[in-house]
């Protein structure tokens, strides 16, 4: 096999969980080294497993608002060198940058030296948002920077069946390779027993979201539904667990909702599942996502969006229910049938689903056919 660095550049939001689970599927004797920039709370030191700390970089990056406006202009990015120059001393025939497509000028600089590079592409196209004016604009402009380097790309890996599709059609100069998205269960998650303090686990059972607050998730779809439901709102809760900024106004006549704004820490992750009664993910949008790992390990039963993701899982598997995207009636209706029976054999069939698709001896052997297929 080809002498393989994978590149994370990013910690952010869910992209920690996704490359420190990826990263701790290989072994110490795997000829692959790792590169990853670090911010201030050094996710990757402490959830990367200690046996590959000999066979890594921290490079620290900074997360400040100058880092920021830096970000926006054309200029190399802070880690460019160190990579090169690790590639460099360490004879590194393949770069997987595992988070982004990589910055063209750093490609250009790597194949140089005879070194391929391949890239997990995670959205194709941009989601719905919903901020204040300047981060619209700067989301823009650094997706706009993403859409460049794709553009120039050669090589890329995605999670997504329908993203792997669209990209064999529209570019079909490129090379595009397939791995199933990773589990979100970390060891933090299995051996976390703290309680989520905001949630009185004594009275109403709960619905739960859970993720970080984005405008694409459609959460105010489900908050509409649920408030404008006499039946929802007097028998249960619902919970809305994640950081960020609310993409809808609170209505002053709200019973029974729970906001937890704010991030939720990976050994409080277990006690919001293992309570909730249903978890929704009421997505406007979704090329691919690890939330789904969560609900089917704790047999939670999940009602879901039919957006492509989601129905590719649900559909074919009968592991949860879908309502018709954007349609807060139909939701609604779902949403109360699903409370209203049995769902232990969803439960079961979710949890079947977790075993036999979020394997991680399967995705590190898929990914290192891939690292091969780049050398031939």
């Amino acid at each position: 096999m080809p002498r393989t660095l994978i590149v994370a550049t990013t910690s952010y939001a869910g992209m920690g969980p996704y490359v420190s689970e990826i990263v701790n599927y290989f072994e110490p004797n795997d000829d692959v080294l790792y590169f990853f920039c670090e911010y201030e709370d050094n996710f990757f030191f402490k959830n990367v497993k200690k046996v590959l700390h000999s066979k890594s970089v921290f490079f620290r990056c900074p997360n400040n608002l100058i880092y920021k406006i830096r970000e926006l202009l054309p200029l190399k990015v802070p880690y460019h060198t160190a990579v090169v120059q690790f590639c460099k001393k360490n004879a590194i025939d393949v770069v997987h940058f595992i988070n982004n497509p990589a910055p063209r000028c750093l490609i250009k600089e790597l194949a140089k030296i005879g070194i391929v590079c391949v890239s997990t592409v995670h959205d194709l196209h941009p989601h719905e948002i919903k901020k204040a004016w300047f981060k619209e604009l700067r989301f823009r402009i650094l997706y706009a920077k993403l859409n460049d380097n794709f553009v120039y790309g050669k090589n890329f890996i995605t999670n997504s069946k329908e993203q792997y599709e669209e990209i064999k059609r529209n570019f079909p100069e490129k090379n595009v390779f397939f791995h199933f998205f990773p589990s979100l269960v970390t060891k933090e998650i299995l051996n976390g027993h703290e309680k989520v303090a905001e949630i009185e686990k004594d009275s109403l059972p709960y619905i739960l979201f859970f993720g970080r607050i984005e405008e694409y998730k459609g959460i105010s779809l489900l908050y509409n539904a649920f408030t404008k439901n006499s039946k929802l709102k007097k028998r249960y809760k619902l919970v809305i667990a994640g950081s960020g900024t609310l993409p809808f106004s609170r209505v002053a006549d709200e019973e029974n909702v729970v906001l937890v704004n704010r991030y939720i820490k990976d050994s409080e992750v277990a006690d919001l599942y293992k309570n909730a009664c249903v978890v929704v993910y009421p997505y406007i949008s979704a090329t691919q996502s690890g939330v789904l790992s969560l609900a089917f390990f704790y047999k939670v039963p999940v009602l879901a969006s039919d957006v492509s993701f989601f129905k590719d899982i649900i559909f074919d598997s009968g592991a949860g229910v879908l309502f018709k995207c954007g349609s807060e009636v139909d939701l609604t209706e779902k949403l109360l049938n699903i409370l209203s029976v049995d769902c232990k054999d969803i439960g079961n069939r979710e949890r079947i689903f977790y075993d036999s698709h979020y394997d991680g001896h399967a995705i590190r052997c898929e990914l290192m056919r891939i690292y091969q297929s780049l050398k031939v």
